[in-house]
């Protein structure tokens, strides 16, 4: 199997490092090869750890160059109109190859258009490698009424500073100085990011059919304390068939979320048959890297 990497950023380069890693170990990988890498200087031809520049071109030229098998997408994600990973994913769909992405936002765009066109595997969009949709999909029969979760962890671990006596503003500083916050912080605290991740769970699990725009979001740039009684505010993203919304939540001890802490996040599926709650690393390059991966060996074996 021949792959094209979009992106050779921190998530691209720990994709990389895992297939030669893992090759050895995982009878799924042996075939499995990089052809080449993609990003907005140009193309490289072949796996090499450092990038370099064979030809110019974008995305669309380097497909069409490589004739992959599967393109793996770790572009920073485009809101605005999911450009230009949704139109190259309609390309390889429509040529019956692979998808398989940590980039969120065609997903949280044009859910219904490009999961419905072939075989996509967006573990690594939520909870990174932390198998939330991969949980999912090994729940066959079941039917899911209700989704809650805390699904970004930068507001996550800024909440929980501000619980333990920090202020907003010094719980952010802290973040961005040990990486968690972007130095513009935007997305996350303003609750979109969770927004995207949310609107990507609902439209699989729900079976609904919105975008990022149908979401009902509030952030937590406006709160001056994580504290309210015995309480602790969380930014909860929830879901069932009428309601889809991130807003911060005061939970109680006895709550399965209210222990979530840090950079953690955590998701809460409650089923007609059972309520399945899991937590672990929601980013992280390795995280996003193993999502990526765990979706390329389940496709290998035929799982979807």
């Amino acid at each position: 199997m021949k792959i094209l990497l979009l992106g050779y950023g921190n998530v691209g380069k720990a994709f990389r490092s895992l297939i030669h890693e893992k090759k050895s170990k995982i009878r799924e990988l042996k075939d499995i090869e990089i052809a080449g890498v993609v990003t907005s200087k140009g193309i490289m031809l072949g796996d090499k750890q450092d990038f370099t520049v064979d030809y110019k071109g974008d995305i669309f030229l380097a497909y069409e160059k490589l004739n992959p098998d599967a393109v793996i997408d770790t572009l920073p994600a485009n809101y605005k109109d999911g450009s230009p990973s949704l139109q190259l994913y309609m390309k390889v769909l429509k040529d019956d190859r692979i998808v398989i992405t940590a980039n969120k936002a065609p997903l949280a765009l044009a859910f219904k258009d490009i999961v419905g066109k072939g075989r996509v595997g967006f573990q690594a969009t939520v909870m990174s490698g932390t198998p939330s949709i991969n949980l999912f999909r090994v729940l066959p029969g079941s039917e899911v009424k209700r989704i809650r979760g805390i699904l970004n962890g930068t507001t996550n671990y800024i909440l929980t500073k501000m619980y333990n006596g920090l202020s907003f503003t010094e719980a952010l500083k802290d973040a961005q100085t040990l990486g968690y916050a972007e130095s513009d912080p935007t997305n996350d605290i303003s609750g979109f990011d969770a927004g995207a991740k949310l609107t990507i769970l609902a439209n699989l699990m729900l079976n609904l059919d919105i975008t990022i725009r149908d979401v009902k979001i509030e952030g937590i740039q406006n709160l001056d304390s994580a504290k309210r009684d015995n309480k602790k505010i969380k930014l909860i993203a929830y879901a069932d068939e009428k309601t889809v919304q991130v807003r911060p939540v005061p939970l109680l001890p006895e709550d399965p979320l209210f222990s979530v802490d840090g950079v953690e996040n955590g998701l809460e599926i409650s089923t007609d048959i059972q309520t399945i709650v899991i937590r672990g690393p929601g980013a992280g390059p390795k995280n996003a890297a193993y999502g990526l991966l765990s979706d390329l060996i389940l496709m290998t074996r035929g799982w979807y």
